[in-house]
């Protein structure tokens, strides 16, 4: 009797592997059709968009961003501590940063929950795009899109076209998993990280873009 139990163990796992390849084999197509929208993002109108190759577009745009000439008044700037930040933007009239401009605080959300830290980044850079605006004088109404918002900070000069263009890029991926799409963790990790070289450079510009002599505070 054990010797059959043995065998009849035996001939399961020679039969399991032969079962799984027929079924791959029967709904092959529509195991390629499922994969392939896990891969792909729906957005409003029935627009849909491959978020493995958005974002590798927006790494490259991120990369061009970040090869940019700085401007001529950050040279020499003093470099803003994360934990001055929202104090920063409070005494400049500007909206406080959800994660205190720390772009870790949703890489964190991520490890749990990526649809919940892409929204939270959403939100995160139409704080940045509107305080842009407030600091450069662009006049923007509550209800503009961030489309708009980001073609008025174009038109002003407050932004450059490849920072524009990674603006709405990043808004386009983070929305896609606003909106319910399936998000990776990986994936997220991506965006999130191509997001930080905007808030970089945002964090610089508080530094260097307003006139009035602020200097980061010295600690005993």
């Amino acid at each position: 009797m054990e010797i059959a139990k043995l065998v009849l163990e035996y001939l399961k796992i020679l039969v399991w592997p032969s079962v799984i390849l027929t079924i791959v084999l029967i709904f092959r197509r529509q195991i390629e059709s499922l994969i392939e929208r896990l891969q792909k993002a729906d957005l409003p109108g029935g627009v849909s968009i491959s978020l493995s190759a958005e974002i590798r577009e927006a790494r490259k745009l991120s990369e061009q961003v970040s090869a940019e000439a700085p401007s001529p008044k950050a040279k020499g700037a003093k470099s803003l501590p994360l934990t001055e930040a929202n104090l920063r933007m409070l005494n400049l009239g500007l909206q406080p940063s959800p994660s205190g401009l720390n772009i870790d605080y949703y890489r964190d959300i991520a490890i749990s929950n990526p649809n919940l830290a892409l929204s939270g980044l959403s939100l995160e850079v139409n704080v940045i795009a509107r305080n842009l605006a407030k600091g450069f004088n662009v006049n923007v109404k509550p209800q503009e899109s961030g489309e708009e918002l980001v073609r008025k900070l174009l038109d002003s000069g407050a932004i450059t076209d490849k920072q524009a263009g990674l603006i709405l890029k990043i808004l386009e991926l983070a929305n896609a998993g606003v909106r319910g799409s399936v998000v990776m963790r990986d994936e997220a990790d991506q965006i999130i990280s191509i997001a930080g070289v905007l808030v970089a450079q945002y964090i610089s510009w508080l530094s260097w873009g307003f006139d009035d002599g602020w200097k980061p505070k010295t600690t005993n």
